[in-house]
């Protein structure tokens, strides 16, 4: 994999390189995976992660930690904590940082809203019984919303509705950042499976009954900083062309796992998921997220993209992918005027097993990338690591400008 790299465009010059892969988590005994980061005042960072094959019917027990100095240590939190939440039915911890919705807020809080429907408190679920999504439909579109200091304390904790979503019942799962627009107002995106999926014949590859499923996105916004939220447009992936490759291949999945940023010309960016293995897909708004452009092919496969406007001006695009994690390929795209409308080739950082979702953050200009190194949803011992990691890459973006 590379360590740099330097890409010019419009003269504009720009060197990525890696500075050093810390290992946050280590393990022999456990598969980890799905890695999010929460990053609070000075060097404090919140941690979650599963811990076990993605996959397993017994469940992936969601572990959370902190650490006081930027990840050189951690400690283990326990359900006292302001980042964990017990399942009112299981008692288990649901509170996952790799996922949700969230924000940096100018007055220094952080906000979130989590990865599934608050239905989701009152029910219980069995992998057995079939994808989750498929399973657990329902009509009210309520979310929890949560908000911290920026040291950490819980500010705020309750329930959200999204009104005029446009379909009956919906199967959910949040990743876009929470972007604030000034005067109260607040813009994300949600995904949601819309509407009961038809069954298909057989089975998945795991056994349980299969079904044919295609994600929607939509933008959802609130006039008053969060307390009230609205569906104001809705990508579904049958009303738009979403095709790749030389004979023109649909993709696996329609629109899933967006991300949101403020591009440098004042655009707002959004990129979705597609599939497991074809590209990502696009779309912009020039009108503070009234209208939005025809999606668009972004070029590169991947899953779970996270978008970054630096503090130089470049747009960074990251994500991965390989062969569903086996190897992942963990890269940062550029877009080196930051507006979008034109990627760099992927800098590929980092290759191996893993889950290939990532979880970012900007720490004094440089991009902090969360990944996991681990056998995934094979069994343990699978690809001969000789441990199960979660790591950090710390990258730098250089730009000289002519």
């Amino acid at each position: 994999m590379l360590t740099t790299a330097t890409y010019a465009r419009g003269g504009r010059r720009a060197t990525i390189s890696v500075e050093r892969i810390d290992t946050f988590l280590e393990y022999t005994d456990t598969i980890v995976n799905f890695p999010g980061i929460l990053a609070l005042d000075g060097d404090r960072l919140v941690l979650s992660a599963n811990h076990a094959r993605h996959g397993d019917f017994e469940g992936e027990p969601l572990r959370t930690f902190l650490s006081e100095d930027n990840g050189a240590n951690w400690t283990l939190l326990g359900l006292d904590s302001p980042f964990l939440d017990a399942h009112p039915l299981t008692g288990e911890n649901f509170l996952t940082f790799a996922g949700g919705n969230r924000g940096y807020m100018r007055d220094g809080t952080v906000t979130h809203i989590d990865v599934h429907q608050a239905d989701l408190e009152r029910r219980s679920w069995s992998r057995r019984e079939g994808p989750m999504h498929a399973i657990m439909q329902t009509a009210d579109p309520t979310f929890r919303w949560r908000r911290w200091s920026g040291s950490g304390e819980l500010l705020e904790n309750r329930l959200i509705t999204v009104e005029n979503t446009p379909w009956e019942t919906g199967s959910y799962e949040n990743y876009a950042r929470i972007l604030e627009l000034g005067n109260g107002e607040l813009l994300t995106v949600i995904g949601v499976l819309a509407g009961a999926p038809p069954r298909l014949p057989g089975v998945d590859r795991r056994g349980r009954p299969h079904y044919n499923m295609r994600f929607s996105v939509a933008i959802v916004r609130s006039h008053d900083n969060g307390k009230t939220w609205e569906a104001t447009t809705a990508l579904h992936p049958w009303e738009h062309e979403q095709v790749y490759g030389p004979h023109d291949r649909a993709v696996d999945e329609g629109f899933d796992e967006a991300d949101l940023e403020i591009a440098s010309n004042g655009d707002l960016v959004l990129i979705m998921r597609s599939g497991s293995f074809s590209p990502l897909f696009q779309t912009r708004s020039s009108d503070g997220g009234d209208t939005w452009s025809e999606p668009e092919n972004a070029g590169w496969p991947a899953v779970k993209p996270r978008l970054h406007l630096l503090p130089n001006g470049v747009l960074a695009g990251i994500s991965g992918r390989g062969g569903y994690g086996h190897p992942q390929v963990t890269h940062v795209m550029l877009s080196l005027d930051g507006t979008g409308k034109h990627w760099e080739t992927p800098f590929p950082f980092h290759t191996g097993p893993g889950c290939s979702y990532t979880s970012t953050f900007v720490k004094d200009g440089q991009l902090n990338v969360v990944f996991s190194h681990s056998d995934f949803t094979s069994e343990m011992g699978t690809n001969r690591l000789p441990s199960q990691r979660i790591r950090r890459a710390v990258i730098n973006v250089e730009v000289e400008d002519a």
